[in-house]
C-alpha cells in the first residue's frame, strides 16, 4: 500500500506473513514490515524515484531438508535494518501502471539457534550482519483514487 504526500513525496508500507504448517515439522514462519518514503523527481507516481526504507521482522525457521544449514535445526529470531532504493513508475492512463524498483541496505539479526523443535534445546545465540541487496521488486499497480 502507497499514499502520496503532497505533489513528490509518498509512503509505502509492504509486509509478509506466513504461517503455513508442514507435516514434516519443517517451519518456515515469518512476518516482516518494510516501510519507506520516496521521492519521485517529477511528480508521485511518474517517473524516477529514490526511497528510504526500514525493516524488522520475526522469523522461526528450520527443519527444511533441502537446506544443508537448516536440515537439523531451527532459528528463532529478529531481524532490523535499513536502506536505499532507486525506481521507475510506467504509467498506463488514470488507473493502471507498472513499477520496477531495487534498494540496498544494512540487516542485523539476531536468532537462537535450536537442536530440533519440540525439545528447545538451544545450541548458541548468534548475531550476523548483512550488507546488500535489501529490496527488488517489480509491481502491476492499480490505483484506487
Amino acid at each position: 500500500m502507497e499514499v502520496g504526500l503532497g505533489r513528490q513525496f509518498t509512503v509505502d508500507l509492504w509486509g509478509a506473513y506466513n504461517a503455513w504448517k508442514f507435516p514434516n515439522d519443517m517451519k518456515l514462519n515469518l512476518y516482516l514490515l518494510q516501510p519507506e518514503v520516496c521521492f519521485w523527481t517529477c511528480r508521485k507516481f511518474e517517473g524516477h524515484f529514490f526511497g528510504v526504507h526500514g525493516h524488522y521482522g520475526h522469523f522461526n525457521i528450520g527443519q527444511i531438508p533441502f537446506i544443508s544449514g537448516l536440515k537439523n535445526y531451527v532459528l528463532r529470531g529478529d531481524l532490523y535494518g535499513g536502506g536505499i532504493t532507486y525506481g521507475y513508475h510506467w504509467a498506463f492512463g488514470d488507473r493502471w501502471g507498472m513499477e520496477a524498483m531495487i534498494g540496498g541496505g544494512y540487516v542485523s539479526m539476531k536468532y537462537t539457534k535450536y537442536k530440533c523443535a519440540e525439545c528447545a534445546e538451544p545450541v548458541g545465540a548468534y548475531t550476523r550482519n548483512y550488507f546488500g541487496p535489501t529490496r527488488i521488486g517489480f509491481s502491476i499497480i492499480y490505483f484506487l483514487r
